[in-house]
């Protein structure tokens, strides 16, 4: 069974699972954490709940401790998404709501033993300052855009890098330097490809890159998956 360690199945028309595929499905706002955590219960699914630099700039800030018992009182696998985003948030005070919701998720996770589901955009170097001044040394770095110097660096921190589908000549040399045991697949789906069982592509993608066989990249990505948010199947 892959494993896809990052989609939105709260943004899913229709949810089939057929045992080929485990997505961990992933919010960003208290609304879409909510619905997370039904579809969570519902197919028996893990879920990650967090609340995004996206949101941070758009939702009232005030309810951010609601938001924050909320994610305290479910059963997730992770906090999440969340993160810095410089793409949408490019003033001073949209920067400043970014980093106190990040810093807050920090510090939820840290309280409640949890790994961190990162999304960083435009804005790596200072997310990874942020997780080391926090002392974190577990997080995913979700969709990975960044290069092989920043991917090393969250690597030597005790981060994990997630890969999705998409090829990029940066995408190529960080798989192909970063080990294996450190990777991770995903789809981000359905905002990047259509399903979660996209998967595949990500997994076919690293094993043409280093040479290795589908099979095995299959199996160590979603053993890294199990390892990194502490998955049971009892």
């Amino acid at each position: 069974m892959l494993i896809d360690a990052h989609c939105h199945l709260d943004s899913f028309k229709k949810i089939e699972l057929d045992g080929s595929v485990l997505p961990i499905t992933c919010g960003y706002s208290h609304s879409s954490n909510i619905k997370n955590k039904e579809i969570g219960e519902e197919y028996k699914v893990p879920y990650v709940l967090g609340i995004a630099p996206q949101t941070a700039i758009r939702e009232d800030l005030n309810k951010l401790e609601e938001w924050c018992s909320f994610i305290r009182d479910s059963e997730r696998v992770g906090v999440g998404e969340t993160g810095l985003d410089f793409h949408w948030g490019k003033t001073p005070e949209d920067r400043k709501k970014q980093y106190l919701v990040f810093r807050r998720m920090l510090g939820l996770a840290e309280e409640l033993g949890l790994p961190i589901v990162i999304h960083a955009r435009d804005a790596i170097k200072e997310v990874l300052d942020e997780l080391e001044t926090f002392g974190v040394k577990r997080f995913m770095m979700h969709f990975f855009s960044g290069d092989i110097k920043e991917a090393g660096r969250a690597v030597e921190a005790g981060g994990i890098i997630s890969i999705a589908p998409l090829h990029s000549k940066k995408r190529k040399i960080v798989i192909r330097e970063t080990e294996i045991e450190r990777l991770v697949v995903e789809t981000d789906a359905p905002y990047v490809v259509p399903s979660f069982k996209d998967v595949i592509k990500a997994v076919e993608y690293i094993a043409e890159v280093k040479g290795m066989e589908f099979e095995e990249v299959g199996e160590k990505t979603a053993k890294n998956a199990v390892e990194f948010f502490n998955l049971s199947f009892e």
